[in-house]
């Protein structure tokens, strides 16, 4: 079985960007710990972009890469109403919608 990996970048204004962090370590971090006791997550990456091809001052890239058994565990996370309740919630910060990407893993390096 190959696992599946998922990247995000959430856009944050940067204004509120140590409210964003915040909120995502009391709310997702303990259910990414979680996910990952029990197997569901293989790996999970959360990091703030300092550069790329987005250059706006104004907005803060946050980029997570999760690499899951398969495509069970990711809409189980999603499905999961306390994630619900956190996506709710880390709204208010973003002026504009993620850029979402997953696939199948091809290959892969070290850990």
């Amino acid at each position: 079985m190959m696992s599946q990996i998922n990247v995000i970048v959430i856009h944050v204004r940067a204004e509120q960007a140590a409210e964003y962090e915040k909120l995502w370590v009391e709310r997702e971090l303990p259910r990414w710990k979680d996910y990952h006791a029990r197997g569901k997550f293989l790996s999970a990456r959360f990091f703030r972009s300092r550069f790329g091809s987005d250059e706006r001052r104004k907005i803060a890239k946050y980029v997570i890469v999760v690499e899951v058994p398969s495509m069970a565990e990711h809409h189980e996370h999603d499905q999961d109403p306390e994630f619900q309740e956190f996506d709710r919630l880390a709204d208010r910060f973003q002026p504009e919608g993620p850029l979402v990407f997953g696939g199948d893993l091809m290959y892969s390096v070290g850990s």
